[in-house]
C-alpha cells in the first residue's frame, strides 16, 4: 500500500528495492520497526533505509560496469597497425592537397614557408589535445604538446620540401643553434652552418638560403639588410614569459598567426608591456603586442607568433 507517495511494507512484509526487486535490506531493517509505527514515522524510516539501498545499488552497478578486461596484446598490436594504415592514407591525401597548393603558389609566387600559418596550426592542435586521461598514463600535458609539435613539424617540413625541394636554412652559431633550427623546421630541412650571423644573412640575401636562424642575443638586428624581416622565434613551444633563443629571418613579410608580437628597434626605455630580447648600446630589440600602437621612434623589424605555452 502507499502513504503519501511512499511505498511501505506490503502485507507480506516486502518493500520495493531501487534495483526493482524485493530488497532483503529493506525487509531486515524495517520489519522490526513497523509494528506500532504510524504512517508518518514509517515513511521517514523507509526513506532512510531507501537512501542506503540506493547507495548499495549504485555501488554494485559501478562494479558491474567497471573497466573491461584488457584485450590481448596481439589484438592491440593489430589495432595499432590498422590505425597506422589509416594515418598513412590520410598523409597521402594531405600530400595530394599540398601538391595543388604548390601549383597555385608556383603561379602566384607565394612563399612556401608561412610561419604564421604554421604557428596557428600548432596552437590549434595543442589547444585541442587533452593528453592521456587514464590513471595508468599520467603524462604531463607539456610532454604531450612537445610530441605533438614534433610530429606536425615533420609533416610541415615534408610539405615545404614537396613544394620546393631545394629549401634550405642558414644557421649562425654553434651546435645548439643548429638544434633550435632543427626543432623549428624539422630534421628533413637541410642546413648551411655559419660561424657569424652576417654570413648567414649574406647567404639569405644572395638566395643561397630560404631562411636564416640567428641568435636572439646578438646585435645583427642593428643592421638588418633591406628586404629581410624577422618572422618567428624558436623554440615555438616555450613558457609564455620565456624569450626566444633564436630568431628566424626571411625575405618576405610574416603572415599573422592570430596571436602575435611586433619586433621593433628602439632607443631609450622600452614601453610598459614590451619585452627586451637583446641590447646593443643604447638600442634594444623589443617585442610588443601586435595590437598596440608603436611607440615614437620605433623601427619595425618584423612579426612573430606568441609562444605556445600549454597549460600544465
Amino acid at each position: 500500500m502507499r502513504h503519501g507517495g511512499f511505498r511501505t511494507l506490503s502485507s507480506r512484509g516486502f518493500a520495493a528495492c531501487p534495483a526493482g526487486r524485493s530488497c532483503g535490506l529493506v525487509n531486515e531493517r524495517l520489519a522490526p520497526l513497523r509494528r506500532g509505527a504510524g504512517p508518518t514515522l514509517m515513511r521517514a524510516r523507509y526513506l532512510i533505509v531507501l537512501t542506503a539501498c540506493f547507495s548499495l545499488a549504485a555501488s554494485a552497478g559501478a562494479k558491474a560496469q567497471g573497466a573491461p578486461a584488457p584485450r590481448p596484446l596481439e589484438a592491440l598490436r593489430a589495432e595499432i597497425d590498422r590505425v597506422d594504415g589509416e594515418m598513412l592514407a590520410l598523409l597521402t591525401a594531405r600530400a595530394g592537397i599540398v601538391a595543388e597548393v604548390g601549383a597555385g603558389k608556383a603561379t602566384s609566387g607565394g612563399p612556401v614557408f608561412r610561419p604564421g600559418r604554421q604557428a596557428a596550426l600548432l596552437r590549434r592542435l595543442v589547444e585541442r589535445n587533452a593528453g592521456p586521461q587514464t590513471a595508468q598514463t599520467q603524462t604531463p600535458q607539456t610532454q604531450t604538446a612537445q610530441t605533438l609539435v614534433q610530429v606536425w613539424t615533420a609533416i610541415i617540413a615534408g610539405s615545404i620540401l614537396q613544394q620546393k625541394s631545394d629549401f634550405r636554412v642558414a644557421v649562425a652559431g654553434d651546435a645548439d643553434q643548429a638544434l633550435l633550427a632543427q626543432s623549428f623546421f624539422g630534421a628533413a630541412i637541410p642546413q648551411s652552418r655559419f660561424a657569424q650571423s652576417a654570413e648567414a644573412l649574406d647567404a639569405l640575401v644572395a638566395g643561397r638560403a630560404d631562411a636564416a636562424v640567428l641568435p636572439s642575443a646578438g646585435s645583427w638586428w642593428l643592421d638588418l639588410p633591406q628586404g629581410l624581416r624577422i618572422v618567428a622565434g624558436a623554440p615555438l613551444l616555450r613558457p609564455a614569459d620565456a624569450p626566444p633563443q633564436a630568431l628566424i629571418v626571411t625575405r618576405s613579410e610574416a603572415d599573422p598567426s592570430g596571436a602575435d608580437l611586433v619586433l621593433v628597434r628602439l632607443s631609450g626605455t622600452p614601453p610598459a608591456g614590451g619585452t627586451v630580447l637583446a641590447r646593443a648600446g643604447a638600442d634594444a630589440l623589443v617585442a610588443l603586442p601586435a595590437a598596440r600602437a608603436l611607440p615614437p621612434g620605433a623601427t619595425p623589424l618584423g612579426l612573430m607568433a606568441e609562444p605556445l605555452s600549454p597549460k600544465p
